[in-house]
């Protein structure tokens, strides 16, 4: 009975958690910035060097900034998996980077090395799942991460360790925390649906707002 008393009270949290993060989603950014072009917006939303999955024969672009070391994001990173999942044919999802965090910087080049292996999607979910250990608050433990990432199969720590210290990443983390500012974006996880930001955090609403592209790309 105690046990099941644990669960229940967890799953609350977590539910009150997201409800509360939710609340807070649209004071995390500011109001988008409208000197900017749309052809400007696209190549901002759109960097070559950001992260791309999907074959978007149906020509629907899902942007998410997240930042590794946030809690939404790790509860988010459900709902984009699913989404991915279900339409991976039809739709583009682009990943950029706002290291609001103070181990936030460290996650996002391990992320980069993993993807030189290709092993992104691999480390992705490993970091988001672990985030609790690594990132506990006045506790934090980034180091942890190595320990978490080896255990992916094939991967090759060595050079992953190397990859990392890369100077492109940080140009990367640069230019993503710049795009976030030209867009009016502060917080994370926002998210962009062919260019128009997703004003409520609410896997219905990415939910809906994909399936309403996608039929009006049918017709």
């Amino acid at each position: 009975m105690q046990n099941k008393l644990k669960v229940i009270i967890s799953v609350l949290l977590v539910i009150g958690l997201f409800i509360g993060l939710s609340f807070f989603y649209k004071n995390s950014k500011t109001e988008e910035s409208y000197s900017i072009s749309k052809e400007d917006k696209e190549l901002i939303l759109k960097r070559d060097y950001s992260y791309k999955i999907g074959d978007n024969s149906k020509n629907i672009t899902v942007v998410q900034f997240i930042d590794p070391e946030c809690e939404s994001c790790a509860i988010f990173h459900e709902f984009v998996k699913k989404l991915y999942k279900d339409y991976y044919n039809e739709i583009e999802i682009i990943t950029k980077y706002i290291p609001n965090h103070k181990n936030s910087a460290f996650a996002i080049k391990l992320l980069e090395a993993s993807r030189n292996q290709g092993l992104y999607e691999e480390s992705l979910d490993i970091i988001f799942s672990t985030q609790d250990l690594w990132a506990k608050h006045n506790f934090e433990k980034p180091e942890l991460l190595y320990g978490f990432l080896s255990q992916i199969p094939n991967i090759d720590m060595k050079k992953l360790k190397i990859d990392m210290e890369d100077e492109n990443i940080l140009n990367i983390i640069k230019q993503d925390k710049n795009d976030a500012l030209s867009l009016g974006v502060l917080g994370t996880p926002t998210l962009f649906i062919n260019g128009e930001l997703l004003k409520r955090l609410s896997s219905e609403e990415l939910f809906d707002i994909v399936f309403k592209n996608i039929i009006k790309e049918e017709k």
